[in-house]
């Protein structure tokens, strides 16, 4: 089992001797995560949709919007999102990079 987070005792498989609470943490966070961007999902989905059938949406404009956003803001959201436990046990950066590059392909 991995350690969350890493310890130097092996019979310490968290770090903190409090597995259980460990785990009941991460999977509240993650529940969470799972929750605001679903609430988040179907927000911008009705607001998309209702704009593009009123022909107020640039749809270009949008995607540079993206590219630009991602490209200064993502790991400050990352963060933001994932919370500090999460943040200590993911490659953030990695993942940001991941992020921002997929976003830089959006053509709206």
């Amino acid at each position: 089992m991995e350690r969350l987070p890493p310890g130097d005792d092996p019979a310490d498989l968290n770090g903190h001797g409090h597995e259980e609470e460990w785990t009941e943490a991460l999977t509240r966070s993650v529940a969470h995560l799972a929750a605001q961007l679903t609430v988040n999902q179907i927000r911008l989905r009705a607001l998309a949709t209702t704009l593009g059938e009123r022909g107020l949406v640039d749809s270009a404009a949008v995607a540079t919007q993206v590219r630009t956003i991602a490209a200064v803001e993502t790991g400050t959201y990352l963060r933001e999102n994932l919370g500090e436990s999460l943040s200590g046990i993911i490659d953030v950066e990695a993942l940001e990079r991941d992020l921002v590059d997929y976003l830089q392909m959006d053509e709206g």
